[in-house]
């Protein structure tokens, strides 16, 4: 059997029975956090725009976006959905190759309304698409240049449609064939609108394809082909089977996603855990800190951003992130805005912070050790070192703090009675027959 005839069969044959309970668990605290990202994220200039782009073309009402208070097309809904997941920066991934659950929650949610799913067959139809995305996607393609995130995202948006949609085996294939025909996504857009229009297309064409395939249209699934083909010519060897290696096991490779715990590039992620401990531990701030050097290898180093141009460039600046750091003391959604960017004080702060490339380092997202240096003007020099970050498969969150979490990021947009029974049907989804009156909440927030 091919690659894809065994992961057809294993999405199509899958019951949430047969769904390990620690992932069912791990797969509503994935689904809280980016409901969580889609509300704020419809509240940024690239959610707000995308949606009046939508807006204005009057088409039909079937489902509602998340936190845009209106009904549209599903297909345009999806869409508007993964722009805002990922405007937020708040998306959670695997590494070292970036694959993503902002296209799998932005399809699926949608998907409940037009289908009547219920909470079981939403975590279904999301564990899967998780589970297939991660482990056909566990080959990083940034020495490539390219994102692993909507490049290998179209599949899982794919696969989680294919089984909303109760799609056979020989569809789930075709659709898997027709998505990795759509497979785009590039590291020269990080900082750029772009870079979330590509993830909002990988969760638009996952799901075009599965609707495609279950009309008949087909397309090549030769997974193993398509990879070999993305590593010919370069020093990289891959093992395509270890992709069906304990398929349908007790461990899931969903369980590989890290969290995402801050609105900014998970790339600068390790370097914030580190300086705030450090703040913390030292209790010291601004005025007491000399210099700071973070240490990446050459992937990250695209968050050497000294000047950041606008909002969407700061989120990915180690620079502006460390002055956030230095400055506030904590990060959030509100230190991305023009006029944080324009104040002197972060200004003035950004030339303290210097990013060190070190090329010999693998040539993908999280490589190496990172390493943070922070010199204090009493002449103290304070160094730690992170290969993971909190909220990584070695340093899970509690439920505790994926509630948190979810509080921090919807209180701009819901109530505190809509933001406890939200987290309430989200913690308990599985017992959820009937998804209407939740997503009424999340469509429709304040009203």
């Amino acid at each position: 059997m091919t690659i894809a005839d065994q992961i057809a069969e294993f999405v199509a044959e899958t019951t949430f029975d047969d769904i390990p309970a620690e992932t069912v668990t791990f797969v509503k605290h994935l689904s809280s956090k980016i409901i969580a990202a889609m509300l704020t994220g419809s509240t940024t200039r690239a959610g707000m725009k995308t949606a009046e782009y939508v807006r204005s073309k009057q088409g039909p009402a079937d489902v509602g976006v998340i936190g845009a208070g209106f009904l549209c097309e599903l297909e345009d809904a999806v869409f508007i959905n993964g722009i805002t997941s990922h405007a937020a920066e708040l998306e959670d991934d695997q590494f070292p190759s970036a694959t993503s659950d902002i296209t799998v929650f932005p399809v699926i949610f949608p998907m409940a309304a037009k289908l009547g799913l219920t909470g079981k067959e939403v975590i279904t139809a999301s564990a899967l698409g998780l589970e297939i995305m991660n482990r056909v996607g566990m080959f990083p393609l940034s020495f490539k240049g390219y994102t692993d995130l909507p490049f290998y995202g179209v599949i899982g948006a794919a696969v989680t449609a294919g089984k909303a949609l109760k799609l056979n085996p020989e569809q789930l294939k075709q659709a898997m064939g027709i998505s990795m025909g759509r497979a785009s996504g590039y590291i020269v857009n990080f900082g750029s609108d772009a870079h979330y229009i590509e993830s909002a297309g990988a969760c638009r064409d996952g799901l075009m394809a599965a609707l495609l395939a279950q009309k008949g249209l087909t397309g090549n699934p030769n997974i193993e082909k398509w990879l070999v083909d993305l590593y010919a010519g370069s020093e990289h060897a891959i093992d395509t089977q270890k992709i069906v290696q304990g398929l349908g096991g007790s461990e899931w490779r969903v369980h590989e996603i890290w969290i995402k715990k801050y609105p900014c590039c998970f790339l600068t992620h390790r370097h914030i855990d580190m300086m705030l401990d450090i703040l913390a531990e030292q209790k010291v701030s601004y005025g007491d800190i000399e210099r700071v050097g973070i240490d990446v290898g050459p992937v990250d180093y695209t968050c050497n951003r000294p000047q950041p141009k606008d909002p969407e460039d700061a989120r990915f600046s180690f620079q502006h992130i460390m002055a956030a750091l230095m400055l506030d003391g904590d990060i959030d959604s509100y230190h991305f805005t023009p006029e944080t960017l324009s104040d002197n004080r972060f200004r003035n702060a950004w030339p303290r912070v210097s990013v060190t490339n070190h090329p010999d380092w693998p040539a993908e997202f999280m490589s190496g050790v990172a390493r943070i240096t922070v010199s204090l003007k009493n002449g103290e020099q304070v160094v730690k070192e992170k290969k993971q970050a909190l909220g990584g498969p070695q340093f899970p969150l509690t439920q505790d703090q994926f509630k948190e979490l979810y509080h921090k990021y919807t209180k701009s947009v819901l109530t505190p009675k809509e933001m406890e029974e939200t987290w309430q049907v989200l913690s308990n989804l599985e017992k959820v027959e009937d998804m209407t009156g939740f997503l009424k909440k999340i469509v429709f927030p304040g009203k």
